[in-house]
């Protein structure tokens, strides 16, 4: 297998037809399907279904253009981080992706005591959806990342699983369901909710438990602001639904758990492919002493 071969099949996917990869290779037909042919021989599979108007790739084929997708992106990364190495100084920083939902609670349990045991790593504070990490750290783009999501069966990320949240609905705690154990649809039915405004599956989830009794939740506010979101429930305009370690930081209000979601378990996600920096390896023995038994 070699880079050219890479090349041509990934052109050939994004074409849909090798006469149109070729003429957009520079290449004759015939060097593309040898090229297809020789990958093939390889991994003796078929990887491309021939059709009236091009081709299709097979089961296998799918599972060849997401190994060369994280392969090119972490050769592509790995030949940058060589080149800006020296200009760099490598050693002395470290690039972290978080969450809307995770970043004060990462920052406060982790990352400020490692910048006082570590005065020396410059730390760079990058806060994006949790369905970003793997192409930012497969690309190179952050160092390690935090997140809710399920890390990925592809073999190119090792994690650390560090603490366990649940879904709660937030209100004051003199709100008469703050004395239940747990939440379900029926409590929820016309209460004036409120919800983070980032990338996550709540919403989907809360529409398809509404929609199975013939309802829609009630949705009113939906935002960024965090301290808006706190200050409308402390005042019992909304009730908001977000994960429990959010909630637990804000005085004068308390969260009930929700019945129909389940917990996510927050994970420090970082690149197996890639070089490890000395701040790297420095990050992860700190790290270690949080990780989940």
């Amino acid at each position: 297998m070699t880079l050219k071969q890479i090349e041509y099949f990934q052109t050939v996917c994004r074409c849909g037809n090798i006469s149109n990869a070729a003429k957009e290779l520079f290449v004759s037909r015939s060097v593309v399907s040898r090229a297809l042919s020789e990958l093939e021989d390889e991994f003796d599979t078929q990887i491309f279904i021939r059709t009236q108007t091009g081709v299709e790739l097979t089961e296998s084929g799918k599972l060849l253009y997401r190994l060369f997708d994280e392969f090119i992106k972490c050769y592509s990364a790995t030949k940058e981080w060589i080149k800006k190495e020296e200009e760099n100084s490598s050693a002395g920083f470290l690039r972290v992706g978080v969450t809307p939902t995770n970043a004060s609670q990462i920052f406060y349990r982790y990352l400020k005591p490692f910048a006082e045991k570590h005065p020396g790593i410059q730390l760079y504070i990058d806060e994006f959806s949790a369905y970003d990490a793997w192409n930012l750290i497969s690309g190179g783009e952050t160092d390690v990342f935090f997140t809710p999501a399920r890390v990925q069966s592809t073999g190119m990320f090792d994690s650390i699983a560090l603490y366990q949240t649940g879904i709660v609905l937030g209100m004051t705690a003199d709100d008469p369901l703050s004395k239940k154990d747990s939440l379900g649809v029926y409590d929820m039915m016309d209460l004036p909710l409120a919800c983070l405004k980032a990338p996550m599956p709540l919403e989907g989830m809360l529409e398809s438990c509404f929609g199975a009794l013939g309802k829609k939740p009630k949705i009113v506010l939906r935002t960024t602001d965090r301290r808006l979101l706190m200050e409308m429930t402390l005042n019992g305009t909304v009730y908001s639904i977000l994960p429990g370690d959010m909630v637990e930081s804000w005085p004068g209000i308390v969260g009930i758990p929700i019945q129909f979601f389940f917990s996510s378990t927050h994970r420090m996600v970082w690149s197996k492919a890639l070089p490890r920096k000395a701040s790297l390896d420095a990050f992860i023995e700190h790290m270690r002493n949080f990780e989940m038994e």
